[in-house]
C-alpha cells in the first residue's frame, strides 16, 4: 500500500511540474485567447509540425476548410562552397472561403510526454472582416452577371455565367454562416441579399435553358457517332436537343486516308459552327486538323480516329462556355 502511494504522489508531482512549466495559453487556453476575441484551439504531437497541424485542422473544421502539411527540401550553397540539403516544413489552410493567415504560438515541449504543444489562433474581428470583404466580392460578381442579362433575350451564352454565379451564391453560404459564427450576431441584411439574387438567378437561368434548345446536323458522320456525342454535351451544358432548336450545330467531319507496309493511317478533321437561328449569326466555332491514327485495316483505322475525335471533342466542345 505504501508503495502504490508513493508512485500516486510522484505521478502527481510530475505533473505537477509540468503543468507549472508551460505557458498560460497550454494550462488556460481561453485565458490568453478568450472565445470572446479569438478562435483558437490546442494542437499537440511528436514534432512541432505534427502539433500545427493538429491545431490547424482544428480550426479549419470550425470553417469547414482543409488543412495541408507541406514538406520542401531544397539545396544551400555555403560561403565556402559547400553544398547541403535544407529540409522545410509548414502548415497551410486551404478553405471554399478562404481563411485570415493562421497564427501559431511558440511550441511548447511537454518534457513527460515528450509531445509538443501550440495553440493556433485567428482574431475574431479580423477574421468576420476578411469573410465579409470576400462575401462582398461574391454577391457583387452574381449582381455584375445579372445587371448584363438584364432587359435582354438569355440564350445559350447565359448558361454558363448565370451556372457561375449560382456556385457563386452557394460560397456565399457558407461565407455567410462564417460571418455569423465569428461576429456572434445574425446578419438579416446579407441573407436578404443572398436569397433576392439567387431568386434572379435562378429566374434567368431557367429561361435562358428553355431558350437554348439546340439541333446537331454533321456532314460525314455516316453513323450518327459524333452527332450523339455532340447532343449529349450540348444537354450536359444544360441545352435541349430539339430537331427544331434555335441553335443548330452544323459541321463537316473529313477523314484522309494514306497507307504503307504497316498498315492504313487516317486523319481526320473537323469543323462545327453553332449557328442562332433567331439572327443567322454564329455564336461559337469550333476547327481542329488532327494527326494521323493507324491500324491495319482501313477501316479500323477510321474508327480509332473518331474515337480521338469524340474524345477531343468532350473535352473541348464547350458552346456554352467552360
Amino acid at each position: 500500500m505504501k508503495k502504490i502511494s508513493f508512485l500516486f504522489t510522484y505521478v502527481l508531482l510530475s505533473l505537477t511540474a509540468t503543468a507549472q512549466d508551460a505557458p498560460l495559453w497550454v494550462t488556460d487556453r481561453t485565458a490568453r485567447f478568450p472565445d470572446s476575441r479569438f478562435v483558437s484551439a490546442l494542437g499537440s504531437g511528436q514534432s512541432i509540425r505534427e502539433a500545427e497541424t493538429d491545431a490547424a485542422s482544428q480550426i479549419a473544421f470550425y470553417f469547414n476548410a482543409h488543412v495541408q502539411a507541406k514538406n520542401e527540401t531544397y539545396l544551400d550553397v555555403t560561403d565556402g562552397g559547400q553544398k547541403r540539403r535544407t529540409a522545410q516544413s509548414g502548415v497551410s489552410v486551404s478553405s471554399d472561403t478562404e481563411l485570415p493567415q493562421l497564427q501559431f504560438t511558440s511550441p511548447w515541449h511537454n518534457r513527460h510526454s515528450g509531445e509538443y504543444v501550440v495553440c493556433a489562433y485567428i482574431e475574431r474581428s479580423a477574421a468576420a472582416d476578411f469573410c465579409r470583404t470576400r462575401l462582398e466580392q461574391k454577391l457583387s460578381a452574381v449582381q455584375t452577371v445579372l445587371d448584363s442579362t438584364k432587359g435582354s433575350s438569355v440564350s445559350l451564352a447565359d448558361i454558363q455565367p448565370l451556372s457561375e454565379a449560382k456556385k457563386n451564391l452557394s460560397e456565399a453560404d457558407v461565407l455567410l454562416e462564417n460571418v455569423i459564427a465569428l461576429s456572434q450576431k445574425p446578419q438579416k441584411t446579407l441573407a436578404e441579399r443572398i436569397a433576392a439574387l439567387r431568386r434572379n438567378t435562378d429566374t434567368l437561368l431557367a429561361g435562358a435553358r428553355r431558350n437554348a434548345t439546340v439541333s446537331v446536323s454533321i456532314q460525314g458522320d455516316d453513323d450518327g457517332t459524333l452527332k450523339t456525342v455532340l447532343e449529349e454535351i450540348a444537354e450536359s451544358q444544360g441545352a435541349v436537343v430539339s430537331e427544331r432548336g434555335r441553335y443548330r450545330i452544323s459541321g463537316r467531319l473529313t477523314m484522309t486516308f494514306s497507307e504503307n507496309e504497316v498498315g492504313f493511317f487516317a486523319r481526320p478533321g473537323i469543323s462545327l459552327r453553332v449557328i442562332d437561328s433567331s439572327t443567322q449569326e454564329t455564336v461559337y466555332t469550333f476547327v481542329r486538323q488532327y494527326q494521323k491514327w493507324g491500324h491495319k485495316s482501313k477501316d479500323a483505322a477510321k474508327t480509332k480516329a473518331v474515337v480521338e475525335v469524340e474524345k477531343d471533342l468532350r473535352k473541348n466542345f464547350r458552346p456554352a462556355g467552360e
